[in-house]
C-alpha cells in the first residue's frame, strides 16, 4: 500500500472519529437531565397528612403536623431562555389534605422580597407547583409536559396578591402627570389601570382590552395571587378555563412562606388517599431578575396522600415525551457513539506506529 492511500485513509479514519467524538460530547451533554432525574427519584416522598381543615395562612402551627421534606432545584438551563445558575437551591415542602381540600406549603430562602412591577427594571418572586394533567396516560415529561399528555400547574405571583396596582407613580412618587383624557379622572390626577377599565376608554389599555390577564387587575383580582394553567410542553402555557386554587404567601425574615392549596377533585381524577402523583415546583427570585424560563426547577418527585408507599419511584413510559426510558436509551447510546470512536482511534493511532510497508516509496 502506498503512502498516499495510507495518508488518505488515515485523514478519513481520523475524520470519522472527530465526528463521532462530537457526536459523543453532545449526546452527552443532553442527556444531563436524565442523571439529574435518576438521582431525585431515588429520594423521599413528600406524605400528606390528614387534618380536619387544610388552613389557609403559612403561619399556621397545623403545618407542623405535615413532615417537611427538602427538594433541590435545579437551574433551568435546557432550553432558551436559559440560566446557569439559580438564586434558590432547594424549597421546603409540606402536604395536608381534608376532605374537600389539598394543600401544599412551600418555603425557601430570599434575602429580598420583590412583589411590585413598578419600573422595566423590576421582577416579581414567585413559585409554582405541577402535576400530571392526567395520571391515567403516559408519564408526563417534567419539562411542562408534551403533546397529548398534559400537564396542571398552579403559579403563585407575588405582584397579584401584593401589588396589583402597583405602577410607575409609585415607583417614583414624586412625578407629575397634567392629563390623562382617556383615563376618566380629572386633570392633575395620575390614573390607575383600572381607571381605564372602570371610567375611562379601555382600548387606551391595549392588552387589557384583549384579555390579556397580565394587563388586567381586574380580574387578576377576581383569580387571585395563584393561577391555575395548563401545558403540552414549552410554548403551550395558557390559563385553565377553572380557576379554583386559594392560598397567599408571606415573606418574613429572608424567607418565603407560600401555601397553594387546590381541590381534590380536579378535572380529569381526584386526589385519592393512598395515590402517588409525580409533583415538581419552581421558584423565581425576581432580585435575580429570573422571570419566564429562567428559574430554578425540580424534576419529578412522588407525593402521597396518607401513609408513604412501599416503592416511591415514578412509573416512566417509553412515549418521546420524556418519559424515563428513551432519555436512557439515548444516554446508551451516546456511550455506544463514545465506544466506537475510542477504538477508531486506538487503531488510527497503532497504525501510525507501525513501521512502514517495504513497498512504500
Amino acid at each position: 500500500m502506498s503512502v498516499r492511500v495510507m495518508k488518505i485513509i488515515d485523514k478519513t479514519v481520523s475524520r470519522r472519529s472527530v465526528l463521532a467524538g462530537g457526536a459523543a460530547a453532545f449526546l452527552g451533554y443532553m442527556v444531563r437531565p436524565v442523571l439529574r432525574q435518576a438521582k431525585a427519584q431515588t429520594q423521599a416522598a413528600i406524605v400528606a397528612s390528614p387534618v380536619d381543615e387544610v388552613p389557609e395562612l403559612p403561619v399556621d402551627p397545623r403545618w407542623t403536623l405535615a413532615k417537611a421534606t427538602t427538594i433541590p432545584l435545579n437551574p433551568q438551563d435546557l432550553v432558551l431562555p436559559r440560566i446557569f445558575e439559580a438564586a434558590t437551591a432547594s424549597v421546603e415542602v409540606r402536604a395536608l389534605y381534608d376532605a374537600n381540600q389539598f394543600g401544599l406549603l412551600v418555603e425557601w430562602g430570599d434575602s429580598a422580597r420583590d412583589v411590585d412591577l413598578g419600573t422595566v427594571l423590576q421582577y416579581r418572586d414567585a413559585a409554582a407547583i405541577q402535576f400530571p394533567e392526567d395520571p391515567t396516560l403516559d408519564a408526563a415529561s417534567f419539562m411542562m409536559g408534551q403533546k397529548g399528555v398534559g400537564v396542571t400547574i398552579y403559579h403563585w405571583k407575588s405582584d397579584w396578591q401584593f401589588s396589583r396596582l402597583h405602577d410607575v407613580d409609585e415607583a417614583y412618587p414624586n412625578m407629575y402627570g397634567d392629563w390623562y383624557p382617556l383615563s376618566g379622572v380629572p386633570a392633575g390626577e395620575i390614573p390607575e389601570s383600572t381607571d381605564y377599565l372602570t371610567k375611562g376608554n379601555k382600548e387606551f389599555l391595549t392588552a387589557a382590552a384583549a384579555g390579556n390577564v397580565i394587563a388586567d387587575p381586574l380580574i387578576q383580582e377576581a383569580i387571585g395571587p395563584i393561577q391555575k394553567m395548563r401545558a403540552e410542553g414549552f410554548g403551550t402555557l395558557e390559563p385553565d378555563a377553572a380557576q379554583d386554587a386559594q392560598g397567599m404567601g408571606a415573606w418574613f425574615e429572608g424567607r418565603w412562606r407560600v401555601v397553594i392549596s387546590i381541590p381534590r377533585q380536579q378535572s380529569r381524577f381526584r386526589f385519592e388517599e393512598g395515590s402517588v402523583l409525580p409533583f415538581s415546583f419552581a421558584v423565581w427570585d425576581g432580585a435575580h431578575g429570573e422571570r419566564n424560563g429562567q428559574k430554578a426547577f425540580s424534576f419529578w418527585h412522588d407525593l402521597s396522600l396518607g401513609a408513604a408507599p412501599a416503592s416511591i419511584l415514578t412509573p416512566t413510559s417509553d412515549d418521546d415525551g420524556g418519559g424515563f426510558l428513551m432519555p436512557l436509551l439515548g444516554s446508551v447510546g451516546g456511550v455506544a457513539v463514545a465506544a466506537v470512536a475510542t477504538v477508531i482511534g486506538f487503531r488510527v493511532w497503532r497504525g501510525r506506529q507501525a513501521p512502514p510497508d517495504e513497498d512504500e516509496s
